[in-house]
């Protein structure tokens, strides 16, 4: 995972941190200059910074390129608080060593350390460099951490999207077995009652198909392609049916409403195929009604079918695949920001859906050249 993580910036972040140590050092030393009435800056001040700051920076590089990466993101924690130490330790020895022999080069009247010193004695100035590389290496830990959770958290992110796209893609490729079948069906019967009305249904069903063999795989759909398909399935469906036992009404918006305005596609579908389905009788007067309407930036899909007591008894259609796989779709499209509401009371079966309605700025404006 470690090998993955995209660094500039983090890189960015500790090179601003750098940045601001070598800015307080070099002030640090021209206030102290000052007091002495020595030149702000020269070569001096340079060359101390490099001195002061160049162990620090190598516990840096090393713990922050080799340390951390290999060990503490791989949660191999022991060996990294190990080494970590291991390194910290063999850095300020180095510093303790240098300190004393630059104090042994002093004369005796510029040291503020009692001579000789006490062995078991470390030197402020020492103790603060061990301060200073504990701090160091606490703050890098921090900031590898709080880049590694943003990094994991943007992956978890990615994942869920992914999951998302292709539980998606699978419940869209399950409706059209649902939808040929039930349209299959309606043909079987109609064979045996009107043989040429039956061949003008499977031509009318071919241009369904077309449909949605190549517009149901893309993600949106122009409102206005969709209720053209639902315009053509009614007017088919609706030829199974003698006009004056079966009305069936539909009210949709004009074009130029729909100008712009995307949805995705199929997504009326089972609603339009069940009130078929389960809401027509041969014997009984039924009635399907379909109604679309655009409010403000919300898509209102209003569809109402007769509800037959010995139709509904035979098939409970609240827990069938296709109405399932409508509500994860509006779970996975919309989260909380969409509402299906379905009302089953006696002799009547309405379904109220609310969705927001995408709007392709760039047909509008074509539109509206």
């Amino acid at each position: 995972m470690a090998s993955l993580r995209n660094r500039h910036t983090e890189t960015l972040v500790y090179g601003v941190l750098w940045l601001i140590v070598a800015g307080l050092y070099i002030l640090g030393s021209m206030s102290r200059r000052s007091q002495l009435s020595e030149p702000l800056m020269d070569l001096g001040v340079v060359t101390g910074m490099i001195g002061a700051l160049l162990p620090f920076m190598v516990l840096f590089l090393v713990n922050n390129y080799v340390l951390i990466p290999r060990f503490l993101l791989t949660n191999r924690l022991g060996l990294y608080f190990g080494m970590t130490a291991l390194l910290v330790s063999v850095i300020w020895a180095g510093q303790y060593v240098i300190f004393m022999n630059e104090l042994a080069a002093l004369p005796r009247d510029a040291r503020n350390f009692p001579h000789p010193p006490d062995p078991a004695f470390v030197p402020l100035p020492v103790a603060l460099k061990f301060v200073y590389a504990l701090l160091t290496t606490g703050s890098n830990i921090a900031i590898a951490l709080m880049f590694q959770r943003f990094d994991d958290k943007l992956e978890r992110e990615s994942l869920m999207k992914a999951n998302a796209e292709s539980r998606l893609a699978s419940l869209k490729a399950q409706i059209n077995p649902h939808f040929y079948m039930n349209m299959l069906n309606n043909i079987h019967g109609m064979i045996e009652i009107d043989p040429e009305r039956a061949q003008a249904m499977v031509i009318d069903m071919s241009q369904l198909m077309r449909y949605m063999l190549y517009e149901s795989s893309r993600p949106l759909v122009s409102l206005s392609d969709e209720v053209a398909f639902l315009r053509n399935y009614m007017g088919l469906m609706s030829q199974r049916y003698p006009q004056d036992r079966v009305a069936v009404t539909a009210d949709f918006p004009d074009e130029a409403s729909m100008r712009g305005v995307m949805i995705p596609p199929l997504l009326t579908l089972v609603f339009v195929e069940n009130a078929f389905k389960h809401g027509v009788s041969y014997r009984d007067k039924s009635f399907v009604k379909v109604k679309i309407t655009l409010i403000e930036a919300k898509l209102c899909f209003r569809c109402e079918n007769s509800n037959h007591s010995h139709i509904r008894s035979a098939d409970n259609i609240s827990g069938g695949i296709g109405l399932k796989n409508i509500r994860s779709r509006l779970r996975l499209i919309y989260g909380d920001n969409s509402s299906l509401e379905i009302t089953d009371a006696e002799g009547l079966y309405r379904v109220n859906l609310t969705i927001p309605s995408h709007c392709n700025h760039d047909t509008q404006n074509a539109d509206n050249r």
